[in-house]
């Protein structure tokens, strides 16, 4: 025990224990909407694992503990936190959506109690040390993602060791927060006469808006490639303006404070303006609004006013940080109680579980009963209300305009090893991107050319397991030059801001193309290519529910120039009652007349010989029906499928008469690494 204080008091640091704190949060939070979200996939409809969302309502705990939370209870849920965040990577999905959800109720109940102690010290220090922490966490999380192709490399395969050691440092840490907080020395008389205890009212509008932020971070800035895939903007383009004007702002922070007491509160309040403006700026530039459009199919054209606001959103992305300090130098002023911390928390836990489930019914709006259909094309409402749930609570704070005082720079330490971390993580995340992110220039033949077409259900199995790896294995062995993936939509918080198209994109190093843009609630669909993708397109068909698009790319092999469509129809139960999926099949037939060397290849949901199969078939060739019975092949696939798959196939692959004779096999094949079979097709040239 002796040898524990010795050694734990000497490598403790409240700056890094808030940056693991926060990590941990995000992971589990990721985790744990994904898992739900999985289990609701797989029905195709809502579930009772829903109810699993009630764990981050546990800050009404602290409302029965009118003396405080006692600190054997802080140590013991903190400690439960930690192991849940060792456990919830190696957990089936079921269990998953179970651990984690225990673990965020700790964290939950343990926040809160954490800010009641950190407030017995100097408030200005530690609001710079939680913003600073928060800060640091952000730039972790962007790293392990960069390093892992948008997976959080740290709870991936045998990475997961990086997280276990930040796991042990954050458990043998957590019982050393009580000791060190009585050992902070006493506020000078000075300091004591800032300390005015906060009203009820004004505790629960800075828990609000704290939660905002920790929620704005969540959803769009802990993966940078959520903002790619808003935008279509370079990948690389976003880290190194994300990333860049954020350490610079933390390098002003700990080095030359006097630049930052220049700023003062209108500057605030407009730079404030300016970011949320700039944010939801973007999301409505990208965003599609369908109930005012008459004309199908509906291209999509590049919109250079959302580039420039996500340049400048970007830029002025540090004063999510200034605000986060300020916001907890108030809080750490106003000197709440537990149950006060508690109550807030609570309430700002309901807002974090309104926004939660607003931004998944931006994306499943057709699915949600009664009020779905108000979610529809309405993204950018949800960053707007979580801008000003920060904004708002800010101005009454902003008379305190000095965002860092030199006597609180004098008392920090560590600012040289803070910044060394800063920076080591910005090059481990841009030196790898740029790795990553070009393709490899390979030797290809104009002999044939193998397509492969695959509905990979947001990156999960039949079961609702996350399955980029048992996907990427599927798409690899098949080798395919071009690869078609539907449903590929996982950049988003119901899948836990992950992006298989990236992940194996990276892999394979490919060309590719993303399809619609993730902001408008529509399918994910991507193409990725060994050859050069030429004019890419996305455009949407007319649809009753569900909205569908389509992307249609160019590709030259050899001499020869290849018309490419991937697409995913709705899923309509009676085309009888209800034709929908037969006239946006019609929108995209109507594009082929005049084109040469067309392959259309997705997810249809409709099988041969119904009307929309007959429509297709009189414009193109449906490539299984090409080849002899000997090279009409079903391959690794569950047992239950192959009786039905020759007669009732939804995933189809097209070609134009020009290419009817090159068709040489046709193979369904993929496993349980989906919930669809994966369709591989060869075509023999010369091209």
């Amino acid at each position: 025990m002796e040898i524990y204080k010795k050694y734990s008091t000497k490598i403790y640091s409240e700056l890094v224990v808030i940056s693991i704190l926060f990590l941990f949060f995000f992971q589990l939070i990721n985790d744990f909407v994904e898992s739900i979200y999985a289990l609701n996939l797989i029905e195709v409809e809502l579930n009772e694992n829903v109810l699993a969302l009630f764990f981050l309502l546990t800050p009404i705990i602290l409302l029965f503990f009118k003396r405080g939370f006692p600190n054997i209870g802080f140590i013991i849920i903190g400690e439960i936190m930690v192991l849940c965040r060792i456990l919830q990577p190696l957990m089936p999905v079921q269990l998953k959506m179970i651990i984690t959800g225990i673990g965020l109720g700790c964290f939950m109940v343990f926040f809160p109690v954490f800010l009641h102690k950190l407030g017995k010290g100097h408030f200005e220090k530690k609001g710079l040390h939680l913003g600073i922490g928060l800060a640091i966490s952000v730039f972790l999380s962007v790293t392990l993602r960069v390093l892992g192709s948008s997976i959080d490399l740290s709870t991936y395969s045998w990475f997961m060791w990086i997280g276990w050691i930040f796991a042990i440092y954050l458990a043998i840490m957590i019982p050393l927060i009580n000791k060190r907080v009585q050992e902070e020395p006493p506020l000078d008389t000075k300091d004591n006469l800032k300390i005015q205890p906060g009203s009820k009212w004004k505790i629960l509008s800075l828990s609000i808006a704290m939660m905002g932020i920790i929620t704005l971070l969540y959803f769009a800035f802990t993966s940078p490639t959520v903002l790619a895939r808003w935008t279509e903007v370079d990948y690389l383009l976003i880290l190194i303006l994300f990333l860049c004007p954020n350490a610079l702002f933390l390098f002003l922070q700990l080095y030359r404070p006097e630049i930052l007491k220049r700023l003062n509160k209108w500057m605030l309040l407009l730079w404030n303006v300016i970011f949320i403006a700039s944010l939801v700026i973007v999301l409505l530039s990208n965003t599609v609004f369908f109930a005012f459009i008459d004309i199908y199919p509906y291209f999509v054209e590049s919109n250079i006013l959302s580039i420039l606001f996500l340049i400048i959103m970007l830029i002025l992305s540090p004063i999510i940080f200034i605000d986060f300090i300020m916001l907890s130098q108030e809080l750490f002023r106003s000197k709440p109680s537990t149950r006060k911390l508690g109550g807030s928390y609570f309430i700002a836990s309901g807002f974090f579980l309104i926004m939660v489930l607003s931004a998944v019914f931006t994306i499943v709006w057709d699915y949600i009963p009664l009020v779905g259909d108000i979610f529809r094309d309405m993204i950018w409402l949800v960053y707007l209300i979580l801008g000003l749930s920060f904004f708002l609570p800010f101005i009454l704070v902003a008379k305190n305009v000095q965002v860092i005082r030199e006597k609180t720079v004098s008392i920090l330490s560590n600012k040289k090893q803070t910044m060394v971390i800063i920076i080591i993580l910005i090059i481990a995340s841009i030196v790898p991107t740029i790795i990553f992110e070009f393709p490899y220039q390979r030797p290809v033949s104009n002999a044939s050319l193998s397509i492969v077409s695959y509905n990979i259900q947001q990156g999960s199995d039949d079961s609702g397991n996350k399955n980029f790896e048992g996907q990427y294995e599927v798409i690899k062995n098949l080798d395919g030059d071009i690869i078609a993936l539907q449903e590929s939509d996982t950049c988003r918080i119901s899948s836990g801001n992950t992006d298989i198209v990236r992940f194996i994109d990276n892999q394979l190093k490919l060309y590719s193309y993303y399809g619609p843009k993730t902001v408008t609630g529509t399918y994910g669909i991507a193409l990725l290519s060994k050859y050069p993708i030429l004019n890419p397109r996305t455009f949407y068909m007319e649809s009753k529910g569900e909205q569908t698009a389509t992307i249609w790319v160019k590709i030259i092999v050899g001499t020869t120039e290849f018309n490419i469509f991937v697409t995913h129809l709705g899923n309509y139960e009676d085309p009888a009652e209800d034709r929908s999926q037969i006239v946006q099949q019609e929108n995209i037939l109507s594009l082929i007349p005049g084109l040469q060397n067309v392959i259309l290849m997705g997810d249809f949901n409709f099988r041969p010989n119904t009307e929309q199969y007959n429509i297709t078939v009189a414009e193109l060739y449906d490539c299984w029906e090409l080849v002899p019975p000997s090279l009409q092949l079903i391959g690794d696939v569950p047992d239950s499928w192959v009786p039905r798959l020759p007669h009732a196939r939804i995933d189809h692959i097209f070609v134009s008469g020009d290419l009817n004779t090159t068709v040489s096999r046709v193979l369904y094949t993929g496993g349980n690494a989906a919930d669809h079979p994966c369709v591989y097709a060869s075509l023999t040239g010369p091209f």
